[in-house]
């Protein structure tokens, strides 16, 4: 059995419940521009060659937190959870899990939407990105999601995120060329990584794992 473990799909009805929001109304007509990410029946014909072959579902970016105030984010999460578990249940010989989404604005409610996913829906994991809206995963404040990540003995999907509005140059306002997506990505997940075992989360948690996107970002590819 060959398991992806790192691909992205977001429910149709979970893309329709987001555009209420005013970054929804953005990010979800660029997911519609590549239809196998957002249309059931095109993914399941994508699939329909590859025999042996499932996938854990994860959703596209942005992350949880952009879309909106904590009070926002709680309800997003918990509504896009719900979204993929009830999708995995009804497909499970092509999609036998999902990765939960956190509200990573609010520590305390991701903590608890973490257990709620992993206990009662089934999530195989939870997904972070590599900052929180610019914060560092190594700020002290998200300890607590990494220590229930190890206490519920499940790994958290990486996913980096660094936008064009993070310029290559000082004298300038933004990166060009998509520079920031090609080489950005691959830094921001070894940086996240970077701080994470500087902050000693290892030598704290050493049973917690975490699954890195892109193959680990830039550590592999310089070893």
């Amino acid at each position: 059995m060959k398991i992806d473990v790192f691909t992205h799909f977001a429910p149709a009805g979970f893309a329709e419940y987001l555009e209420r929001f005013a970054l929804g109304r953005a990010a979800v007509p660029r997911w519609r521009r590549i239809p196998t990410l957002v249309d059931l029946d095109a993914r399941r014909r994508l699939l329909d060659p590859l025999d042996d072959y499932v996938q854990v579902l994860s959703l596209p970016n942005p992350a949880i937190e952009a879309f909106g105030p904590p009070s926002d984010a709680r309800e997003i999460a918990r509504v896009a959870n719900d979204s993929l578990a009830e999708l995995c249940a009804r497909h499970r010989d092509r999609f036998p899990a999902f990765v939960a989404n956190l509200p990573m604005n609010d520590p305390a409610a991701a903590v608890e939407e973490a257990e709620r996913a992993v206990r009662d829906l089934g999530a195989a994991g939870c997904l972070v990105y590599t900052n929180v809206l610019g914060a560092p995963l190594s700020d002290p404040v998200y300890a607590p999601i990494f220590a229930k990540a190890a206490e519920l003995d499940c790994p958290l999907w990486l996913h980096p995120i660094r936008g064009p509005e993070t310029p290559d140059y000082k004298t300038e306002d933004a990166s060009r060329h998509e520079i920031w997506f090609m080489f950005g990505w691959p830094y921001e997940t070894a940086a996240a990584m970077a701080r994470l075992v500087f902050s000693g989360l290892f030598d704290r948690l050493p049973n917690v794992k975490i699954i890195t996107h892109h193959l680990g970002g830039l550590v592999p590819y310089l070893e």
